[in-house]
């Protein structure tokens, strides 16, 4: 403390200033440099995963707008044995190659379809003759000739069958007959495992197997079948 004038003036002494040494302003400087890269990385992180998880999603709802009347356009009576059901699957992979600008550029419109299906294969019993069917009661043996197995009826898994997958380029034209391309297309690969021999073959079994359990409810002893080929002829079959 001093005086001056008659006045005492008070001094505080003040402290020196903090030594810093040459490691700690280095140690510093190094964390200063990753401060903003690592301040951003977290930033973009965080909204990355708001606009992927916390976002809800757009909530969608389909239905049928102004529904029509059913019209019943035909009506058949029908007398099928079904005998055989295979279950099939086939992915229709649809390309519409197009050109541009006078043949310089090509444009693809593709489709991927994933078709799931059913196939029935089984008996015609309408194109049988009058002498196709008899029985001896002498012997007690039915004799049955059969038209051959076919494909009494394909249907698509509606809930199973979908588009995978659709690219239309820029400069392409979208071709809205694809999916019905790729339907087309399933449905007759369907038709084709059916009428493999294998399948057509286990048809038969099953048709002789049911026809027999009937004919021995009706008092029969013995069933002879043949059965019809596709040229006509007559192709022997079991005597059960």
């Amino acid at each position: 403390m001093a005086t001056s004038g008659g006045y005492r003036v008070m001094t505080t002494p003040v402290p020196p200033p903090p030594v810093t040494t040459r490691r700690e302003v280095s140690l510093a400087a190094q964390l200063s440099r990753f401060a903003w890269p690592a301040a951003f990385v977290a930033v973009a992180a965080m909204t990355f995963a708001y606009l992927h998880d916390v976002r809800p999603k757009p909530a969608s709802e389909v239905q049928i707008e102004h529904p029509t009347p059913t019209v019943l356009k035909e009506l058949r009576e029908l007398a099928r044995l079904e005998t055989l059901s295979l279950h099939v699957e086939k992915v229709v992979d649809v390309k519409d190659h197009q050109t541009r600008l006078y043949g310089l550029v090509d444009a693809n419109d593709s489709l991927l379809f994933v078709a799931t299906g059913e196939v029935v294969l089984g008996v015609d019993l309408a194109k049988l003759g009058d002498g196709d069917a008899r029985y001896d009661e002498a012997t007690r043996t039915a004799y049955i000739h059969l038209p051959a197995p076919e494909v009494l009826s394909t249907r698509f898994d509606e809930p199973h069958s979908y588009v995978h997958a659709r690219e239309t380029d820029v400069l392409a034209q979208r071709n809205e007959a694809l999916e019905s391309i790729a339907r087309r297309d399933a449905a007759t690969a369907f038709e084709a495992v059916a009428k493999d021999p294998k399948n057509v073959d286990r048809a038969k079994e099953q048709a002789e197997k049911q026809l027999r359990g009937l004919a021995k409810a009706w008092g029969a002893r013995d069933v002879v079948i043949t059965w019809s080929t596709d040229a006509g002829g007559a192709k022997p079959g079991t005597m059960l």
